[in-house]
């Protein structure tokens, strides 16, 4: 006899084995993922760049993006930029102002 294990995680992974983000927690872990395997060196620029397109095109992303979760978000994509990647600034996560000072 098989059971069902349960998970006690909110988000679930899809068929291409990537995270479901629906809410604001599972888009900080997301976030908070790519940014620790960035700085523990484990994360190419190019794969985080990846993930981060992924999660820019979420179709709620807007709603998702509080305070912490842009935060972190404009963090990965500064370190993104600093590994030498030329990139603009996304107007979801900079302002037009922030653009030039950091591009």
């Amino acid at each position: 006899m098989t059971t069902k294990k349960k998970s006690t995680k909110a988000s679930s992974k899809t068929a291409d084995g990537s995270v479901e983000i629906s809410t604001a927690k599972d888009l900080k872990e997301s976030l908070l993922t790519i940014r620790d395997r960035m700085t523990e060196g484990v994360a190419a620029p190019i794969n985080a760049l990846s993930a981060m397109n992924h999660i820019l095109n979420i179709p709620e992303v807007s709603s998702l993006l509080n305070k912490e979760n842009k935060e972190v978000a404009r963090d990965i994509w500064l370190r993104i930029k600093q590994s030498g990647v030329q990139l603009k600034n996304p107007p979801l996560l900079f302002s037009a102002d922030e653009e030039v000072a950091a591009g």
